[in-house]
This record gives structure tokens, sequence and C-alpha cells, in this order.
């Protein structure tokens, strides 16, 4: 029994995640190694996290893209010694004076990482924002978007509704998670009060189920026309698959409205496949540059890669284009040509958040140097590197059925654009104009009083929608502490699939 090489993925998922790479010369490509047998253990340690201890060992000690650095650690995925390699492989991921990988990890639980990566969840349908109340130990939530068909949408829930009381208790550090993950629940439901800056319930209760749906990651597509030009508004929340139709349906309409410049809402996506960033990226990108197949990335991988990739003579570089394979089934693909829905623009507005990570920033990052961008917003989150994700069937001619279902997520290169330049590292984008999300703002995406489009809008020349915003009755954004969690499971992660000719065996 043979290892296959880790660059035999050609059924393999690759993601796009914030690292940074190094110039230390690295042994390349080992020699072939068996398939991992278990060991009689000298402790109790199980067969499968034997089986496990090898799998994380063989993959970081290959294709990691710091594996320099922790190479003198990978002693400690022993699996005569190791008991918990989850947490060993959270250990010695590299950490370094100025960029650190906080991503690489090792699950036993792949089938929910892939799923929730396709945009499919077991949910309630709204996207919460939590919070920690100010004079007393609880918390609360209040809802940034509702996905359409979802539970809560049809029971009427919106952005900016704000939740209290979870099956009639307080929201605490011991039951918040259920607003994401359990199978049904009663919410308690609460007001802001502006004049006493207070969240006060209001007597509704939502009794919902959660139901297995798409998460629809376009949220909203308008266009705004003013001082004589018009400008479409797009609200994306996840580069998926099945998004790809509607891109393209949403691009040819804002083509055939005329609209001269894009409002890209991002504040809420944290990535997805490479191929729907690239879709993106050349729907929006002047016609030239999609024509021309000119670069949409650059990429870095670890020495030892790098030099068997130019003994090969291997581009590894991506492109913007007219032709792109999408799916309207997350199986089955087929040709496109975007030629016709194209929108040929020159200028767009960005509207990022701390939530905008990866394929987001990507995509920003590789229309950089071929039009003007102007982010408006916050700090991206910063992901700026590829990691592939590996089950075992990906890496071993005969894999263990002991550890079927587990899988790493891994980080190999560095991605850049055309000039070998990433404008979001090493801590994410910049925006030109600072402004904060405010889901208490009492608007909803898309109206022009919204206080983060309203921004956006007057960044393009609207300003009356705006001077509204800034003068109603004194408002002023409540001051809540804020509880950080990422809802998706895939947050930070660009999914794509690699060139099926490059393949390394051994």
């Amino acid at each position: 029994m043979k290892k296959k090489s880790f660059m035999v993925l050609m059924t393999a998922i690759i993601l796009f995640c914030g690292c940074g790479g190094n110039d230390e010369e690295l042994t390349p490509k080992p020699e072939p190694k068996t398939d991992p047998e278990p060991e009689t253990p000298t402790t109790t340690i199980s067969e499968e996290i034997q089986l496990a201890d090898q799998f994380a060992y063989d993959v970081l000690s290959d294709i990691y893209l710091w594996v320099a650095e922790i190479r003198k650690d990978l002693p400690k995925l022993d699996k005569k010694t190791c008991e918990d390699p989850i947490q060993t492989v959270y250990d010695i991921r590299y950490k370094g004076d100025k960029e650190a990988d906080k991503w690489t990890m090792l699950t036993n639980d792949m089938a929910a990482m892939e799923g929730s990566s396709q945009g499919i969840e077991t949910t309630y349908g709204f996207v919460p924002a939590i919070y920690k109340f100010s004079n007393y130990d609880a918390y609360f939530a209040i809802i940034e978007y509702v996905y359409k068909n979802s539970p809560a949408a049809k029971a009427g829930m919106k952005r900016g509704d704000i939740i209290m009381k979870l099956n009639g208790n307080d929201i605490t550090a011991s039951n918040y998670m259920d607003l994401y993950y359990s199978s049904n629940a009663e919410f308690g439901m609460a007001v802001f009060d502006k004049a006493e800056n207070m969240i006060k319930p209001n007597g509704e209760r939502y009794n919902l189920k959660a139901e297995e749906i798409y998460e629809d990651p376009v949220l909203l597509d308008s266009v705004y026309v003013f001082n004589g030009k018009k400008v479409g508004y797009l609200a994306y929340a996840a580069f998926d698959l099945l998004s790809a139709n509607k891109l393209i349906e949403v691009s040819k309409k804002f083509k055939s409205e005329g609209i001269k410049e894009l409002i890209l809402d991002l504040r809420y996506n944290g990535g997805g496949y490479v191929s729907t960033e690239e879709l993106l990226g050349s729907l929006i990108a002047p016609k030239s540059v999609v024509v021309g197949n000119e670069i949409f990335h650059t990429e870095i991988w670890n020495q030892g890669y790098m030099d068997y990739w130019k003994e090969k003579g291997e581009d590894l570089n991506t492109y913007f284009g007219v032709d792109h394979s999408i799916t309207t089934d997350g199986k089955n693909s087929e040709s496109v040509d975007i030629t016709d829905a194209n929108m040929n623009l020159s200028k767009i507005y960005a509207i990022i958040t701390g939530g905008s990570a990866s394929a987001s920033e990507g995509v920003l990052v590789a229309l950089n140097p071929y039009m003007d961008i102007d982010l408006v917003g916050e700090q991206s989150h910063g992901k700026y590197c590829t990691g592939v994700m590996l089950a075992p069937k990906h890496v071993y001619n005969n894999p263990p059925s002991k550890i079927s279902n587990w899988g790493i997520y891994v980080m190999r290169s560095t991605f850049a654009d055309r000039d070998g330049n990433n404008i979001s590292r090493p801590n994410g984008l910049t925006p030109d104009l600072k402004v904060e999300d405010d889901p208490f703002d009492g608007y909803q995406l898309g109206d022009v009083r919204e206080t983060m489009l309203a921004a956006a809008l007057k960044r393009a020349g609207k300003v009356d929608a705006t001077e509204k915003v800034m003068t109603r009755g004194g408002y002023e954004r409540p001051h809540f502490k804020e509880i950080p969690f990422q809802h998706r499971k895939t947050f930070g992660m660009s999914i794509a699939t690699p060139k099926s000719d490059m393949i390394i065996k051994r």
C-alpha cells in the first residue's frame, strides 16, 4: 500500500485563509510511505486516535506552508503517546512574530464542515450578533439579516429585531449557542429604547423549528438613480457554488439597466468557493481585463513545492476570463460564457467589516490593480493564504475506515494580486471611510437610510439620504459589548478545486 501525494487533489477541497510563507530550504518530496498501520499502544490510546495522529503528521510534514518552522514539534503527534491529535495540531501550528496560523485544524467531523461550505444548513434562518448587557450578567441578540424562505423569514423576523429571552430564560454563556444550533426554541423579543439607551422586552414571542434550507447568499440587489447616473447594489453573504447562476442573472440585470458603478456589500461574507470568487471578479472587472485573461491571483507555496513546480514548469497563477464552470446542484457542472454578463466597470464601492474574510478580501485584492475600489466600513478579517481540506481518502491509496470522517484543514500557500501584492496582508483591508455596521439603526439592507449603504451612496455622490440618517432625532449608536462568534463553520475559507494537471505522483 502506497501513500498518495497530498497533491493528488482532483477531488480534494482547497481553501484560502490568512497565513504567510517562508524562504527556508525544505526537503522536497519525501519517499513514499506505506499507509498507516496501528501499533500496539504503550498507553490506552485507541486505534482511531493512533491513525489520526499519523494522518495529521503525514499531511503537516509534507504540504504545510510552515513545515520548516514546526518540524521540531511534529514528534508531538507520535501515535504512541499523543492522545489528543486535534488539540496537538492546534498547539503546534505556526506562531510567528507578525503573522500566525489561526486556521489549520484537524477535525473528526469532516462531513459537517463540507456540508456547511455548500450553504446547506439546518437553521432558523436568522444571523444574530450577540451582545452583553452592561448592567447584569446576561446577553441579547440582534438580527443582522434573515435568509429568504427560512423559518425566521416565514415568521416575520427581520434585521434589527432583538432577542432577549431563549425558551423563557435569560440568554447566557451556557445557552447562547442554542440561538444557532438548537432544533426548536421560543424566542422572547425586545426593543431598543433610543431615548433611554436600553433594551426592553416587548412581549412578542416566536416559536421556531429549525429546517434544512439553502441559505441563499444573494441577500439583495437593487439599482439607485441620482446625479444622472445609475449605481447598482449587491448584498452578498457567501461565495457558495449554488449562487453562481444568480450572480450572472444579477449582473445581466445591472448591465441592462446601465449601471456605471457598483456598491458591493460584503460586510457579512466570510468566504466560499474560489470558482465563484473568480466568477464575480470577472463579472465586475473591465471587459478588456476579462477578455484578455489577465492575472487574477499569483500564489507562493513552501520552498519544497515551489522548487517542484518550477521544475515542472507549472503556472501557479489564476486568471480572469469569460469561460466559467458553474453548478446548479452542487455536484454537476456546466461551462458558461459570461461575455454578455460582464458589467465592464471601472469603479466599485466595497462595504467591509470584520465579517468580510478570505474570498471577500481575495476578490478585492484581485480587482485592485485593474480598477478604482473605494472601501467603506470597518477593517476586514485578514485572510491571505491558501489552505487545503484533506480527508484520508485524499492522502492514502487504502484509507483506514476508522478515520474515514476525519479531515484536516492545512495552510499550503499565499495568494496575491498580479504584481505579488496583497492589500489585506497581514491585518485585513483598511477602509478609506470608517463606518460601523449598525443593525440598531432601524433600517433594512437596501434602504438608502441604512447606515453603511448611506455612507457608500454618499461616496458615490448621493447626499440627501445620508443627511437624513445623520440627523434623525439625535440618534447615537448604542454601545454594548459584542461577543465574537463565527456563525458559519467555514468562516474565512475560500474553497476551490485545483487544476487536474497539478498532481504529484509518488
